[in-house]
């Protein structure tokens, strides 16, 4: 999705600020569970390993990297939250209401961006990597406070990796630093990860599913033009070094906008994809009907591949409300509905979803001709609102029993691929 907001404004003084706050958030939280630990703790990670080496090449890399998972037994719903931790306008207060609201409505799921700038602003020396986990322990803890598991996307290139100086959506110059940045990641916020021993005073809510990139077919987030064999070697790169370190891990294709494109080249390219994906994310923006008719054709295309129990993952779908005729427009008074049919209908397919993810749970409502300002449900001064309680109704709905809709019948799961 093209949403200027995604530029990361923590990155500002005040930016700096709201991680601080949050960072004393948690070390009230986990004082209150008999221990208080460092958020901000910087930690050195050698980048010897041969899962991440950024001359690897693709079948090197493929014999270091697990087959894929099988799908998970449900479908999880949650929204994106990335506004209240990437606008670094929202105090911990506001935050900590914003999210038991979300946790109110049954959601179990919170999208957000794991910002490779903020955990590693720095380059290596001599090999070494340097973590600054402030920003992330703050998202990781907030959510965890309120039961909701992080589904995080590792993105975009650190200023000193990308390839295109001064343009973070720009692919890494290495995949091997990338895949350094992401092996971290899952040893801190993964199942068993240090963060969690670190926080007992936290219920341990460890990131399970981790989407590499967002829409990387996209030329607005992979710059200057989407590269199917490229983005393949970075996911390969990333999933083999995640493995390594939570082999529980699910690692999955960033949301993608043209999947039926998209994906033929990237197996095309790299034919040894095929077993070694746990899932694909994609952003079926549209009317309830074209969500779903995109979810169909990611499905077809996914059978058409040879991977017909590679699950998908409904990352983004939503609606702005401002201004009329932008992008995904809708007019306030259909929203509500949109919202709570295409939930409802996203719990009941055939189509092996994995995942149900709105975009967004709240967003501040300031400038009329910004569009990314007036997709959020939820009101930015922590008000429930018609959309809000739509979701709740939609998530009951999808969630509850029903009749399965057979709308993928012909490309159902048939077992995963050899």
């Amino acid at each position: 999705m093209s949403d200027g907001r995604r530029r990361r404004l923590w990155l500002t003084a005040g930016g700096l600020a709201l991680t601080l706050g949050l960072a004393g958030l948690i070390v009230l939280l986990v004082s209150a569970g008999g221990r208080t630990g460092s958020t901000s703790a910087v930690t050195a990670v050698s980048a010897s390993s041969s899962t991440i080496s950024s001359t690897s090449s693709t079948s090197t890399v493929l014999s270091t990297v697990l087959p894929a998972q099988p799908a998970p037994s449900g479908e999880a719903f949650g929204v994106s939250v990335n506004r209240l931790f990437n606008d670094a306008t929202y105090t911990p207060s506001q935050i900590d209401t914003q999210l038991q609201a979300l946790r109110d409505t049954g959601a179990t799921l919170a999208r957000s961006d794991a910002l490779w700038e903020a955990s590693e602003p720095a380059a290596p020396v001599d090999g070494v990597h340097h973590y600054d986990w402030g920003f992330d322990d703050a998202i990781a803890g907030s959510l965890a406070a309120h039961d909701l598991t992080w589904l995080p996307i590792l993105d975009y290139s650190a200023p000193w990796a990308q390839s295109i100086p001064g343009q973070d959506h720009s692919p890494p110059r290495s995949d091997g630093d990338y895949a350094a940045y992401a092996q971290a990641f899952a040893a801190r916020y993964g199942s068993g990860g240090s963060f969690w021993r670190e926080h007992p005073g936290l219920p341990a809510e460890p990131a399970q599913t981790i989407e590499i990139w967002n829409e990387p077919d996209n030329a607005e987030f992979w710059t200057p033009a989407p590269n199917p064999g490229g983005y393949a070697d970075l996911y390969l790169a990333a999933r083999g070094a995640i493995g390594a370190v939570d082999p529980s891990a699910r690692v999955i294709v960033g949301g993608l906008t043209d999947p039926t494109g998209f994906l033929p080249a990237m197996v095309l390219d790299r034919p040894g994809l095929r077993g070694h994906i746990d899932g694909v994310a994609i952003h079926p923006y549209g009317t309830p009907s074209v969500v779903l008719s995109k979810v169909r054709a990611s499905r077809a295309t996914l059978t058409a591949l040879g991977m017909p129990a590679v699950p998908l993952y409904v990352t983004e779908f939503g609606w702005t409300t401002d201004p009329p005729g932008a992008l995904n427009y809708v007019p306030e008074a259909l929203r509500a509905d949109y919202i709570s049919r295409t939930l409802a209908a996203l719990g009941h397919l055939d189509c092996g979803v994995a995942a149900g993810v709105l975009y967004t749970w709240v967003t501040p409502e300031q400038d009329p001709a910004d569009s990314g300002d007036w997709y959020g449900i939820h009101g930015p001064d922590g008000a429930g609102t018609r959309d809000s309680a739509a979701f709740t109704a939609g998530l009951r709905r999808a969630t509850g029993p029903g009749v399965t809709i057979p709308l993928c019948a012909g490309s159902a799961l048939r077992g995963r691929e050899p």
